[in-house]
């Protein structure tokens, strides 16, 4: 593994922390200004994000990332990867999604910044 790809990975999983750890400060700190996710038939800027994840009082997060595909090319990088979320609302039910993502990293001042987040949730085996 690389340093450039050691890197996209803690990024990744540094803002993944931030949100289980409710930390939106770090959470919109690892965005560049025209952040995008994608995630099914959705598009959700910064802005949308930060409120949705602020509106979610006390939920827990846990995100396992596994069998990265990283490329780094300059300033720029992409990782393909699977996710394995457990998300848990308060006082709710625990769900367990499986998604495959696709993100798009810059490099800003030195630290890799996401601008583009793709998530597709994996069909569970029928």
């Amino acid at each position: 593994m690389t340093c450039d790809e050691s890197d996209i990975r803690a990024a990744l999983h540094g803002w993944y922390t931030a949100m289980a750890t409710h930390d939106l400060t770090a959470v919109g700190a690892a965005l560049t200004d025209t952040f995008l996710l994608v995630e099914h038939d959705e598009l959700v800027n910064e802005t949308e994000l930060l409120k949705m994840l602020s509106g979610a009082d006390d939920y827990q997060l846990d995100a396992s990332l596994s069998d990265f595909h990283v490329s780094v090319d300059g300033d720029i990088a992409w990782s393909t990867h699977r996710n394995h979320e457990r998300y848990t609302p308060a006082g709710g039910k625990s769900e367990e999604i499986d998604f495959l993502e696709t993100v798009v990293l810059v490099r800003r001042d030195g630290r890799w910044l996401i601008d583009r987040y793709h998530a597709t949730r994996l069909s569970p085996a029928p």
